[in-house]
């Protein structure tokens, strides 16, 4: 199989590749990314190019699959960017491979997009709506991604939904949380938390490749950490406070560019937004190899090491 990896310089994308260069299932592999990246991978042939260009199609040529992961994870305090990025950047890419005739899409989405809210299940289901947050960047565009997919190629897709992926090579901002001296219980409350570790989430793309899957499957470590464990786990102090001080504070800090962390994430230590792992395990036979404990120590044992 031939196979295009939109966001490939990226860890989510490192990782895959990894994998299928091992893997004689996979011929060629056709990397885009933004960025100069020098790799050793000898499958692997890699184009500097934005997913916005319309010299993209020309590299879709030939190719079975797409798999596209460019999103911007990260929050920029450019609304304008991201959104050109994010929405444009995906009508673009599925535009251009339907245009080549790629027959085979696997869109990468998050479990983020049921939203942080009191009055969730205890177990997100993928047929569950996606109620996502109202002014979350990632959220809106996550969920804006999954319907422009779902109206450019019918059901003829994958939408993976990977809760929070952490491991040795993880490195965004969810996890640089961790990093604070201190971390807070806001309004006191101690919410279950759902990790995925990074050699899962490769498996799952693998996956779903393999045995031409179709549909949305959430991907998810096994079990769940409080949020005062996981402070604990990483060696740092749980701190009760009301939400509308560290909102408040959040607040000021972003508008001065003092922080890169949004003021939407508090919600997401907050309320509980834990998905249902059981369609993947009984339609994909995706069974995690990590838990979410084990994911995070993972993470934290690498950050320990130095690797990051």
């Amino acid at each position: 199989m031939d196979v295009a990896i939109t966001g490939a310089a990226g860890y989510f994308g490192q990782k895959i590749i990894s994998l299928m260069e091992k893997d004689d299932f996979y011929n060629r592999i056709i990397g885009i990314s933004r960025r100069e990246w020098r790799h050793g991978f000898k499958k692997l042939e890699y184009h500097r190019m934005d997913v916005r260009s319309k010299d993209i199609k020309n590299i879709f040529e030939e190719v079975d699959a797409i798999i596209h992961l460019a999103f911007v994870v990260s929050p920029i305090h450019s609304q304008k960017e991201m959104y050109d990025i994010d929405i444009n950047g995906t009508k673009n890419v599925i535009r251009a491979g339907v245009e080549a005739g790629v027959k085979k899409f696997v869109i990468t989405s998050s479990t983020m997009v049921y939203g942080a809210w009191e009055d969730n299940p205890e177990w997100l289901k993928e047929e569950d709506e996606t109620r996502g947050h109202p002014t979350y960047y990632y959220n809106k565009h996550k969920i804006m991604v999954e319907k422009i997919a779902k109206e450019m190629l019918g059901k003829e897709l994958v939408i993976l939904r990977p809760c929070l992926v952490v491991g040795q090579h993880v490195k965004h901002f969810y996890v640089d949380l961790l990093n604070m001296p201190f971390l807070p219980l806001v309004d006191g409350r101690n919410p279950r938390m759902q990790f995925v570790h990074e050699d899962d989430v490769a498996r799952a793309y693998d996956i779903v490749l393999k045995k031409n899957a179709k549909g949305i499957f959430n991907i998810v470590g096994e079990g769940v950490i409080r949020w005062k464990e996981l402070i604990e786990m990483a060696g740092k102090h749980a701190i009760k406070m009301p939400s509308w001080l560290i909102k408040s504070m959040l607040k000021i800090a972003w508008k001065l560019h003092a922080t890169k962390f949004p003021l939407e994430i508090i919600d997401f230590v907050t309320y509980e937004w834990v998905a249902s792992g059981e369609k993947a395990k009984r339609e994909l036979g995706f069974i995690p190899q990590y838990s979410s404990k084990e994911a995070v120590e993972s993470y934290l044992n690498a950050r320990q090491r130095n690797y990051f």
